[in-house]
C-alpha cells in the first residue's frame, strides 16, 4: 500500500528483549519472543529502510524512526 506524507498511521513494530541471568526456562516455555508495540503519528517518510513518524505535521516535532525489520504493519487512520 501507497502511504501519502502526513496520513495519521499506527505503527505496529517489535522491539527487542532481553534477559539478564539464567534463562533455560524462558527458552524451553517458547518465551524467547520479540514485544510487540504499536505507536501513532503522522507519516514522514518510508523508504527502502525505514518508516519514519512525527507527532505533528505539517511542522515536524518529535521524531520516531522504525528500521523495516521491525516493522510487523503500517495501519492508515
Amino acid at each position: 500500500m501507497i502511504y501519502e506524507a502526513g496520513s495519521k498511521v499506527l505503527v505496529h513494530w517489535v522491539d527487542i528483549v532481553a534477559w539478564s541471568g539464567w534463562n533455560q526456562e524462558l527458552i524451553d516455555n517458547k518465551q524467547d519472543v520479540p514485544a510487540p508495540f504499536t505507536s501513532i503519528g503522522f507519516l514522514v517518510r518510508i523508504d527502502g529502510e525505514k518508516v519514519t513518524i512525527t507527532d505533528c505535521y505539517p511542522d515536524i516535532g518529535n521524531v520516531t524512526v522504525f528500521p523495516l525489520g521491525c516493522v510487523i504493519s503500517i495501519e492508515e487512520i
